[in-house]
């Protein structure tokens, strides 16, 4: 089965922080010359809403020049990919093709039908596939990007009457699809219509998954002992697309309206806090998780998936959303973007160098970097609503939390309990040398100190003169609220003085790089400091 919210992807490492993974090994065999197994590494391309988990299995069909190699062959997931005991054939340079799909059938399925009542969840009515062509047998997992080929339909409720609904139904729908060879799906021509009940999520949404088709629906709802209906104006119900249907329920009527947006069932979902500088201008945003990296407004990251299963940018974000510039004046409390910090040798100095710019990104107050204006967070509750939110970064991704920050890299301040079992803690603290090794690229960058909302000027935090040749100190924006001071201590009414994030504190003060160190921190908001966003799950 699967689960909301999660993301199962592939693990590359990088050899070293400039350069990305290397190429596959022709031949399918390993060090000792045998044959390798065929494995997947399932790929969700953006933000998704199912991931796979342990024991689910797919169906894999491996089709050569000369004819089918293995047909629907079952493989099983194990975390990180998905298995079996097939072996690649031994003619390396021999491309072939590779079509996966889920849910696994004993026969690969010409078709697939939806649940009709889907009150018990969704998971098993998204059928799920990859296609692949021109792989060659390698001892490495083959990346396949696995896509929604269903559409799906949310109901959004205003529930005027205040009743207790009993069921939402989709009737008019076409249950059944044909799948194609290339694992597409298509709503079957010769299935008739039926009713499809939705999934409750939460009393104001319901959402439910049927074939792609051209169709004229009829929305019921059931409550209070009876049945409001109302038909919908035909739609195209494309593959992989949300559709989001709005419900008005009176007392005695529903009125209902499909909205003319349609959200890519890969990046939707995701509601945004009052962005007063929203990204814009420039390629917005594409992604390539197969080979590391995304571009973002024209720039382009790489991304690794680090060995607590999340995506996270490798590099420092350098994004300026319009109208805002970077401020190299540290009396400029509430610029919101400061350029990057560096040492000249005898103290931490400003540099407008695009190179450096480019390798140490910008420092961002915490309300511009959480997509607000500094100035915006006035109570610790709209502080605290913003964990795990986009911010500035690029759609399906966010501002790292706290459970971010531990499974990680294990250690933060109190009261923050040690994760002990984070894959970069080495006992003692969060190792930079672990994470570095995996590709994360972290450093000290440094940051703009400014000590609360009262203060007039800042200073740039980093530089020691026991290593007068880099920044060995500094701050990572965070999400997650961690604590509050009052204009008079203790008294919410005086109104906020300083508000406090979870965020990383990586630190070079040592002469070995194996006792660099980066752990969890506060953060007052208005410091300034880089962002490194992680991949929802």
């Amino acid at each position: 089965m699967k689960k909301a919210l999660a993301l199962a992807a592939c693990v590359l490492a990088l050899a070293a922080c400039n350069k990305m993974p290397g190429p596959d090994n022709p031949g399918g065999s390993g060090a000792d010359g045998a044959q390798s197994a065929i494995s997947i590494v399932p790929v969700m391309t953006r933000a998704t809403e199912t991931a796979f988990e342990n024991g689910d299995a797919i169906g894999l069909t491996v089709t050569r020049t000369s004819g089918v190699y293995a047909a629907n062959q079952k493989l099983t997931y194990n975390g990180l990919e998905f298995s079996s005991d097939l072996l690649w054939y031994p003619e390396g340079m021999d491309p072939a093709t590779l079509a996966a799909y889920y849910p696994y059938a004993a026969s690969a399925p010409a078709s697939f039908t939806v649940a009709l009542d889907q009150r018990g969840g969704t998971s098993s009515s998204d059928f799920v596939s990859a296609f692949k062509e021109g792989v060659l047998p390698t001892a490495s997992a083959v990346v396949m990007p696995f896509k929604h080929r269903l559409s799906k339909l949310v109901v959004a409720v205003t529930n005027n009457a205040g009743y207790t609904l009993e069921s939402v139904v989709f009737k008019g729908a076409v249950p059944t699809a044909d799948i194609a060879a290339d694992l597409t799906a298509t709503a079957s021509q010769s299935a008739g219509p039926a009713d499809l009940t939705a999934f409750k999520i939460d009393d104001k949404t319901y959402t439910v998954i049927l074939p792609p088709q051209t169709a004229v629906l009829t929305l019921a709802v059931n409550a209070a002992g009876k049945e409001m209906q109302q038909k919908l104006a035909e739609a195209t119900l494309a593959p992989g697309m949300k559709y989001t249907v709005n419900v008005i329920v009176n007392e005695d009527s529903i009125k209902i309206k499909l909205s003319g947006d349609i959200d890519d069932w890969d990046d939707g979902g995701e509601l945004d806090p009052d962005n007063s500088n929203p990204p814009s201008g420039g390629t917005e945003f594409e992604e390539n998780l197969e080979e590391g990296w995304f571009v973002y407004h024209d720039a382009r990251y790489e991304i690794v998936r680090l060995k607590d299963g999340k995506w996270w940018m490798a590099r420092n974000l350098r994004y300026l959303p319009d109208g805002m510039t970077a401020s190299t004046d540290v009396t400029a409390v509430t610029a919101g973007i400061f350029a990057p910090v560096v040492s000249d040798g005898t103290a931490a100095v400003f540099s407008t160098d695009p190179d450096v710019i480019a390798a140490r990104g910008y420092l961002y107050q915490a309300e511009v970097a959480l997509g607000l204006k500094v100035g915006d967070l006035t109570t610790v509750a709209s502080a605290e609503a913003l964990e795990g939110v986009r911010g500035l970064c690029p759609q399906g991704w966010h501002i790292p939390t706290i459970a971010d920050i531990t499974g990680l890299v294990g250690k933060a301040v109190s009261p923050i309990s040690t994760n002990s079992e984070a894959p970069y803690y080495n006992g003692t603290n969060g190792s930079m040398q672990m994470l570095n090794a995996d590709g994360f690229c972290m450093d000290a960058f440094g940051a703009v100190t400014i000590q609360d909302n009262t203060k007039t000027t800042g200073s740039l935090m980093g530089f020691m003169t026991a290593y007068p040749d880099k920044i060995s100190s500094g701050m990572f924006c965070g999400s997650t609220y961690a604590g509050v001071t009052y204009n008079t201590s203790g008294d919410e009414t005086s109104g906020v003085k300083n508000l406090q994030f979870y965020g990383l504190m990586p630190m070079t003060n040592k002469a070995a790089e194996a006792e660099y160190t980066c752990n969890g921190t506060k953060v007052s908001y208005r410091i300034a400091c880089p962002i490194r966003c992680v991949r929802d799950l």
